[in-house]
């Protein structure tokens, strides 16, 4: 599950530009835009998670968002997905909150916290437990 260079320049030149974006329309062509790329690079035979996470970082809609993060889940596999696994479960966490479906929530930040013992992201494992510990 390797991640070509290019790709994920591509993707993060898309995030840098959707994250400083403040016009609605503009916001819109430039997420259509990182879709479209993420379509065909998933058509071409390159999917990959970081591309499906990346798309739902920046999805308004938290029913969409939820869609693709679960397709970003299902190719994060095996031991080199651990981290992709991890964060995607504790973004899935937040938009569940969000939803209101604190049951799910739970479930997902308990997974990624989990998962995330496996790994040396200690930042990362401090933000799951104040998920995890907060009452909000």
């Amino acid at each position: 599950m390797e991640l070509k260079t290019e790709i994920w320049e591509r993707v993060r030149a898309f995030a840098l530009s959707l994250a400083s974006e403040d016009q609605p329309e503009r916001y819109r062509l430039n997420y259509n835009a990182l879709k479209d790329y993420c379509e065909a690079q998933s058509a071409a035979g390159d999917d990959h998670p970081f591309l499906w996470e990346s798309l739902a970082d920046f999805t308004l809609d938290d029913d969409a968002a939820i869609a693709l993060y679960l397709r970003a889940l299902s190719l994060a596999a095996g031991d080199e997905g651990r981290e992709y696994r991890v964060s995607i479960r504790f973004a899935l966490a937040h938009r569940y909150k969000h939803k209101g479906e604190t049951a799910l929530a739970r479930q997902y930040a308990i997974e990624a916290d989990d998962e995330a013992r496996e790994t040396d992201d200690r930042e990362l494992r401090r933000r799951i437990s104040r998920f995890l510990l907060s009452r909000d």
